[in-house]
């Protein structure tokens, strides 16, 4: 199960977008959450496929695998198949992980699933801190993270293995075009 933070800045205030949950019959009901949903094992989808997936499928925003970062990951044995219900490997029926991913909010969502979600929301982070009990589970438990980690953002992007190799590449590239000479080997 997958939890998408999209976030943004507001007159220097951290805002993510959440939807309310709308349909009675399902988990959850009338709590905030994120894009995000269930790996397709039958098809071995992992679950950064998945949380791309549902982000467009819930709200047809396309995001770039660069600027994606995992915050949070936890794997537990479940009753349930859609909720993480902790219990003994032998009670088990499934096997849950649990992910958070942090992406900025780069273009206006769609409202695609009207049956299910309410409108998509900006909601200031720390409005949140103070009414948790809105949230979902995932996120009710892991706002302060959320928070610390959305501050964090710029850094931890940058050290991620896709970005680290970018930054090389342009390196490489600008010592090649420094004052206009092109190097054409180093001994």
């Amino acid at each position: 199960m997958t939890q998408l933070i999209l976030f943004t800045e507001i007159e220097n205030e951290i805002c993510i977008l959440l939807a309310q949950r709308i349909n009675p019959n399902k988990d959850f009901y009338l709590k905030l959450n994120g894009p995000g949903g269930k790996a397709i094992h039958e098809k071995n989808e992992n679950i950064d496929v998945c949380v791309i997936r549902e982000c467009f499928e819930e709200a047809e925003i396309v995001l770039r695998n660069e600027k994606l970062l995992k915050i949070f990951e936890e794997t537990c044995y479940s009753t349930k198949e859609w909720r993480a219900e902790p219990c003994l490997q032998k009670e088990a029926k499934y096997i849950v992980t649990l992910a958070i991913y942090l992406h900025p909010l780069e273009e206006p969502p769609k409202h695609t699933e009207p049956h299910i979600l309410g409108p998509w929301n900006l909601y200031k982070i720390k409005d949140l801190l103070k009414h948790r009990n809105e949230l979902v589970p995932i996120l009710r438990e892991n706002i302060e993270l959320i928070d610390g980690k959305v501050k964090a953002y710029e850094q931890d992007i940058l050290d991620l293995p896709i970005n680290t190799q970018k930054l090389e590449e342009t390196k490489i590239k600008m010592e090649n075009n420094h004052n206009g000479l092109k190097k054409l080997s180093t001994f």
